[in-house]
């Protein structure tokens, strides 16, 4: 039995944690699972059942969990017992791959086997079993995440859902970066194929909506930048990430209403800077918007428009700053 069974038997006991095997917390989504990704709700519904079974996650087992506490659970409470059934359906269908290097085999695996809802939803229970090839990663594992069980219920998108998993995984490194495929990230986030194909819609709808979630009600901080492109298309992004030191807001967050979280997220977008020093290059969105506007070298166009901004008062953070380069790219290509 590995560590991952055993920190999750630890975490049973506290009501705010939840331990996933590092497979399961990084897992990529198959290609098969992409053409129709888990929901919201249906991860959570993985969350509390994973909770639910604690330190017997990889016993053979059927798990039992009153219908009645699983309806406290918040995001569950108004469901119906046909609600119900359909989340285990679609729990049910996702598929998971993982690259088992030691045994020199790619397994793809469900994430429970079966589920039973009662149709008493008073005195009813919900009963489940998971998948044996589940069961084997999780039981095999020496590798986990501890989430914050909390937050984790608390996000609004599947994408930042996602993404506080992954962070969760890394957090203990020494090294608080790591670079990603593009595709990577799609598959890890849970991207539905075909949607989101350009870097664009990705990085607003998905990674920058995500990164602004988990930000606010976790106790993480992320950031990202570019690092790699390929024939003017973003190739390669690293991720960032650091513990924040005090967490009564993210608490306070995790508690409050979904609506209101996200006019708070509005509210506190940070506005956009030029960078202060050196190139646009691998800096997002200024070395595409020099692409499209300019010729110039990178690192001259930078020192430029720092020095333009500087002669005419203009703070590198004023509202419109990303108009202000632009037309400050085109005129230098007219010259």
């Amino acid at each position: 039995m590995g560590y991952a069974v055993n920190s999750a038997e630890t975490s049973s006991h506290d009501p705010a944690q939840l331990t996933k095997a590092g497979e399961l917390a990084d897992g990529q989504y198959s290609e098969r699972a992409l053409r129709n990704p888990p929901s919201l709700q249906a991860l959570k519904l993985q969350d509390v059942l994973m909770k639910n079974a604690g330190g017997k996650i990889a016993d053979d087992k059927w798990h039992e969990l009153p219908l009645a506490t699983f309806k406290q659970v918040k995001g569950f409470r108004n469901l119906t017992h046909e609600d119900v059934v359909r989340l285990f359906e679609e729990l049910r269908s996702v598929t998971m791959r993982h690259v088992n290097n030691a045994e020199g085999h790619t397994a793809i695996y469900g994430l429970i086997a079966v589920g039973r809802v009662d149709m008493d939803e008073g005195n009813g229970k919900l009963r489940y079993k998971f998948d044996d090839e589940f069961r084997k990663i999780v039981e095999q594992s020496n590798l986990y995440a501890i989430l914050d069980y909390r937050a984790g219920l608390a996000m609004s998108s599947r994408y930042a859902h996602r993404l506080h998993e992954m962070i969760s995984f890394r957090a203990a490194r020494e090294r608080q970066m790591e670079r990603f495929t593009v595709e990577e990230l799609r598959a890890r986030l849970g991207v539905q194929t075909g949607k989101l194909a350009t870097w664009t819609a990705f990085k607003q709808k998905a990674l920058d909506a995500a990164i602004d979630e988990v930000n606010q009600s976790s106790r993480f901080r992320v950031s990202y930048r570019i690092t790699k492109r390929e024939r003017r298309k973003t190739a390669e992004v690293e991720l960032a990430w650091e513990v924040k030191e005090a967490l009564e807001d993210a608490k306070k967050e995790q508690e409050a209403h979904s609506v209101a979280r996200k006019g708070r997220r509005a509210e506190a977008k940070v506005r956009l800077f030029f960078p202060e020093t050196g190139s646009v290059k691998y800096t997002d969105p200024w070395e595409q918007l020099a692409r499209d506007n300019s010729n110039w070298d990178h690192g001259k166009i930078a020192d430029a428009f720092r020095s333009f901004c500087s002669q005419k008062g203009i703070k590198l953070g004023a509202k419109n700053i990303e108009t202000v380069f632009v037309n400050f790219c085109k005129n230098q290509k007219r010259v």
